[in-house]
């Protein structure tokens, strides 16, 4: 098959595309170094030709809650028009695992652009043509929500069941290949907390290097992202620990 990747060198993206040409399928990396911006609409459907499969990787993290709906609403939609143009093209969407009372919050406007964006997809592209990718948090996400302050980090105080986004990216590039339809949920082997997982990978790094390893400081969340409101309820597994994924890193 031919498959267009959209966001092709963001965090997923990036391991997503080499995953798919390892399966024998030709792979158009489409971003915005190469001309394609999802939000405005340039080079998406140019970058659809000829496709087989629009994978949409495109990402932006914010909290704030009309950003992540103007941002996720634009982009795909101008996916969906790429895909409007050549009836019989599927459309996989990577998407985040949550359940429904966490884009409830404003305070956690991230989710409220992915349900958006879930809702653009399910209501304009056929549910035969549509894979509805949702993965768990990503260890990997821990640098980027980690906030210094000289000796110490803040990081997020929230239950997740995180996993490795090779391992992430591994399992949409194998739902793709077998054409799936639908939707999966993906998750890691271990439920734990967000900010656990920084402690332990800050303790890894310094006994590589000898030092002593930073304060790591929690800081609470309100309403489901303390409890169960990113935890899927029956996700397909990966078998990468936080132990093994601190060993590559």
């Amino acid at each position: 098959m031919q498959i267009t990747v959209y966001g092709a060198t963001g965090t997923f993206g990036r391991q997503l595309v080499p995953q798919l040409r390892e399966r024998g399928h030709l792979v158009i990396a489409a971003h915005r170094g190469s001309g394609v911006d999802t939000v405005t609409g340039q080079g998406v459907a140019e970058a659809a030709e000829g496709s087989d499969v629009l994978v949409d990787c495109v990402n932006q993290l914010t909290m704030n809650a009309d950003k992540a709906i103007d941002f996720f609403s634009r982009s795909s939609r101008s996916i969906v028009e790429a895909a409007a143009k050549r009836p019989g093209t599927s459309v996989a969407v990577l998407s985040i695992a949550f359940r429904p009372e966490t884009a409830e919050s404003r305070l956690l406007g991230y989710y409220q652009g992915k349900a958006m964006q879930e809702r653009v997809y399910r209501r304009l592209i056929p549910d035969e043509q549509l894979l509805m990718f949702r993965s768990a948090q990503w260890f990997e996400l821990v640098d980027t929500m980690t906030i210094k302050a000289g000796p110490l980090r803040f990081v997020p105080k929230m239950r997740v069941q995180a996993l490795a986004v090779t391992e992430a990216a591994r399992m949409m590039a194998e739902a793709i290949d077998a054409r799936e339809r639908g939707t999966i949920e993906v998750a890691g082997p271990e439920i734990s907390d967000f900010s656990e997982i920084a402690r332990r990978l800050a303790a890894a790094r310094a006994g590589k290097t000898g030092t002593k390893p930073p304060k790591v400081v929690g800081v609470p969340l309100p309403g489901p992202m303390a409890r169960d409101g990113l935890i899927p309820p029956s996700p397909r597994m990966s078998d990468v620990t936080v132990d093994e994924w601190l060993q590559t890193v």
